[in-house]
């Protein structure tokens, strides 16, 4: 196992999971971007019970996948009913059975000691980007969208950074949105001013080279202090 990689302990409170007000915007982004989605996997996907279950409730998918780095996390998801695979994104031999998946989810640790709370720059995620991005989409020739889901910190020199890379070895792979996506609950459930949760690039062949900037989340919040 590589020493570099954040470890979470998922007994630990403080355990960081995708915020789920966060899942519910990729959600109605996959609804209107790429409705005839059928499979979707999440790699680094810790405890990924929301995503299953969102995702099965708001889009026709047919399989949804999980796989992550520690046996425990695995089997856990699995007592819950999730499919799920334990190994590393870096290995070709396991990343291959998903070469033909419709949608992948890349979320690495984004933090240290992987609690949310505190933050690391682009380039110094582990796994990183682009040595997950080259054997994805170069070495296995992957032909759907990747969804690399990056830390708060994520800039626009970032995401040109990537696409660029990728770009010379796979002209085909546009960038197709830049989604910036806020939340006003925390992991626990408690309610708390709007906060930036992450940085998510789209990159696709079957979408068009738009590099929009979205927000998501701010509206919602907007309408729930004009109430108050």
């Amino acid at each position: 196992m590589p020493p570099t990689y954040q470890i979470p302990d998922p007994t630990q409170r403080r355990f960081a999971r995708t915020n789920v007000q966060t899942i519910q915007q990729r959600a109605a982004l996959l609804r209107e971007l790429l409705p005839d989605t059928r499979t979707i996997a999440e790699l680094c996907c810790g405890d990924c019970s929301a995503q299953s279950e969102i995702y099965r409730s708001h889009l026709h998918i047919e399989r949804y996948v999980g796989l992550d780095l520690q046996p425990e996390i695995v089997a856990a998801n699995r007592v819950r009913g999730i499919e799920c695979v334990q190994g590393d994104t870096l290995d070709p031999k396991v990343l291959r059975r998903f070469a033909d998946f419709d949608v992948i989810f890349f979320g690495p640790p984004l933090s240290i000691d992987c609690d949310g709370h505190q933050g690391l720059a682009f380039h110094d995620i582990v796994p990183g980007y682009l040595d997950f991005a080259r054997l994805l989409l170069v070495d296995l020739h992957f032909a759907g969208t990747l969804i690399c889901i990056g830390p708060k910190t994520t800039h626009l020199g970032d995401a040109q950074w990537l696409y660029e890379q990728i770009g010379h070895r796979r002209s085909d792979v546009k960038l197709r949105l830049i989604h910036h996506s806020y939340s006003t609950v925390t992991g626990a459930g408690d309610n708390t001013e709007p906060r930036l949760k992450y940085v998510e690039l789209w990159f696709s062949t079957w979408l068009p080279n738009a590099w929009e900037l979205r927000t998501s989340g701010l509206d919602t919040a907007r309408v729930a202090m004009d109430e108050a």
